[in-house]
């Protein structure tokens, strides 16, 4: 299915249309389990499965009613980020309930080992980014809880991949530095 015809069937979702939807939803239905499956696959200790967080994020942007989704890249970067608030709204609730909560490995498509991290202190220097540049964090948002590939980043963005790949560079780095003072 081309990008053109995920796009229609996303606005016409948007507008009130649930088959559209669901055909929509059939279509990415794969990419969102990767991606959810990504998410899930350092986190041991969540009992969240795969399609639960697919659905809870597929819930989430049904809410989204003023959207004008862009592509599938854009459709899945708005997935990818809201799932991400699914994990740490649940890990909040782990932690509220005195729960320990295992660190998680954020996994890109460029490295074969990230370093881990709690989720909840990538959070805390993600609002920090994003108060700082929220272009930057967004970057940050698709790469690493999206998986997106610098190409997809810069079409979702609208800037060169040249541009996003540099920024992509500083941010992680600084992102880096960042989670290691904490």
């Amino acid at each position: 299915m081309s990008s053109v015809d995920l796009r229609s069937y996303a606005n016409q979702w948007r507008d009130g249309d649930a088959d559209a939807g669901n055909a929509l939803f059939r279509a990415l239905e794969s990419d969102l389990r990767q991606i959810a499956a990504g998410r899930l696959a350092a986190e041991r200790s969540t009992s969240l499965s795969a399609g639960e967080l697919v659905n809870e994020a597929v819930i989430r942007l049904a809410g989204l009613d003023r959207i004008d989704w862009k592509s599938e890249a854009h459709i899945l970067a708005l997935a990818s980020t809201i799932m991400r608030q699914v994990l740490l709204d649940h890990v909040r609730r782990k932690n509220s309930q005195k729960r320990h909560h295992d660190p998680v490995t954020l996994c890109t498509d460029i490295a074969h080992t990230e370093p881990k991290l709690e989720l909840i202190a990538l959070n805390m220097a993600m609002a920090e980014l994003a108060q700082i540049d929220p272009e930057r964090a967004r970057i940050v948002e698709m790469r690493y809880f999206g998986g997106m590939s610098l190409p997809d980043i810069a079409v979702v963005i609208g800037l060169s991949e040249a541009t996003v790949k540099r920024r992509w560079a500083a941010t992680r780095a600084w992102l880096q530095d960042r989670l290691t003072q904490t």
